[in-house]
């Protein structure tokens, strides 16, 4: 994905989050739309933030 943005010039977290957004496929973006329904999740609103949360989820220590 950095590569991508590099390419295309997008430097904005936001427009990052929902770029990367539409990548999600199967698992993921089942992940994704749970997490914006449920409420008490806190709002992923950074790059950096939405990777951190994706990874914690799918490649968990």
């Amino acid at each position: 994905m950095e590569n991508y943005f590099r390419a295309k010039g997008i430097m904005d977290d936001t427009v990052k989050v929902n770029t990367a957004l539409m990548f999600l496929t199967d698992i993921a973006l089942l992940w994704w739309r749970g997490r914006t329904t449920d409420k008490r999740q806190s709002e992923i609103g950074t790059w950096q933030k939405f990777q951190c949360k994706l990874k914690e989820q799918f490649y968990p220590e």
